[in-house]
């Protein structure tokens, strides 16, 4: 545990010196360094026991691009489509260069980092990019270290959200086309825009049968979700391995929701709620409430199909963005001796969620990610 603490600190630190430096451009390089090094070191010098996808699908993919004797179009041919392409291309290069993973290792997780502190840096005109990141390593960075290829695809999401919103269409559908290409399930953050658009447009107190309405469509199609892809696969739609992302039946996920996980979730619902009946709120702060929604529906309906808490990651994913937004623009303050006090609330925030990544990832071992090894390779 001590390792991972030590790690965000000294990441963290880079990335509050960064913003402070922001318009000093070789501060601005050198604290980002200092923000993103660490982290990708640690990933990327791991041993195979952290993370439960390394033995997987991870090292194999590797092991057979390294052994891919006929070039790349034999090794993308083994996979027939189960892999995304650009997944399968980075591990062929990363086999070219060298025949030790921690390579490809590094390469994923600069990819994660990123398009990450780059989106990070674009809010920080609206948050504090420093909470940004620390949300990220409380919420998700244990689950990167095995979910490589969806972590790549939510990093590139989040970006294309943030070019979306700046207008920037080009960098908004490449961000997008970057994330489909790493993992397919990126086409879920699609819903992002539409849910933005749509409370621009379509204001919730006006509009509450338009919501109702589509509230009970959502529920009828994830409750029927195994149904719908098993007649789109066999109307020859959709591959067969999709459907692994619904059924209960394959046995790939097992259904989860704790308890922790559980109280994080309505923690934050009932803050954005709050802020919403206190300050009238905007249409991101909205967004932001609805998409939490969208989090909690996903990781419940996961209890009943399989695994749609998976789904669910893109929408907890931009916790990153919310709660940092809400706290730098939605301020609960305390008052003594005439004197506001904004750090309390932003001290509740960072301390729940250590508590989550503490139980949940260090005493409960998800992910089996808990006992930090290096990787062997390194002194071989």
């Amino acid at each position: 545990m001590l390792v991972y603490i030590v790690i965000f600190t000294i990441s963290l630190l880079g990335v509050w010196l960064a913003d402070i430096f922001h318009d000093d451009r070789r501060l601005l390089v050198a604290f980002s360094l200092l923000a993103l090094l660490p982290p990708i070191l640690l990933a990327g010098f791991r041993d195979a026991t952290v993370g439960t996808d390394m033995q997987v699908y991870i090292l194999s993919t590797f092991e057979r691009a390294v052994s891919a004797e006929q070039g790349f179009f034999e090794f993308i041919g083994f996979y027939e489509g189960d892999v995304e392409l650009l997944y399968l291309l980075i591990n062929y290069v990363a086999a070219q260069i060298s025949d030790r993973p921690y390579l490809l290792l590094l390469l994923v997780h600069t990819l994660i980092m990123v398009p990450l502190y780059v989106t990070a840096m674009k809010w920080r005109p609206y948050l504090s990019p420093a909470m940004f990141m620390f949300v990220f390593y409380m919420i998700f960075f244990q689950e990167s270290l095995s979910i490589v290829r969806q972590s790549i695809a939510l990093s590139f999401s989040m970006l294309a959200f943030t070019y979306l919103l700046q207008k920037r269409y080009l960098w908004y559908v490449a961000c997008s086309l970057l994330a489909l290409g790493f993992h397919n399930t990126a086409v879920i953050a699609l819903a992002f825009p539409m849910v933005y658009f749509a409370i621009a447009k379509l204001p919730p107190s006006r509009y509450y049968p338009y919501y109702i309405g589509v509230a009970l469509a959502f529920v009828l199609l994830t409750m029927n979700l195994e149904g719908i892809v098993t007649w789109l696969i066999e109307s020859g739609v959709l591959d067969y391995k999709y459907l692994k992302y619904t059924s209960a039946l394959l046995g790939d996920f097992e259904p989860a929701l704790g308890v922790t996980n559980l109280l994080v979730k309505i923690v934050m619902m009932a803050y954005f709620v709050a802020m919403i009946l206190v300050y009238g709120a905007d249409v991101l702060v909205k967004t932001f409430l609805a998409l939490a929604v969208l989090d909690f529906v996903f990781s419940l309906s996961a209890l009943i199909v399989q695994p749609l808490d998976r789904i669910s990651l893109y929408f907890r994913l931009m916790s990153c963005l919310s709660v940092p937004y809400m706290l730098s623009n939605y301020p609960v303050s305390l008052s003594a001796a005439g004197r506001e006090y904004r750090l309390p609330m932003t001290c509740a925030w960072g301390v729940l969620l250590f508590f989550y990544w503490f139980y949940v990832y260090m005493l409960g071992n998800y992910d089996d990610t808990a006992d930090y090894q290096l990787s062997t390779s390194l002194f071989t």
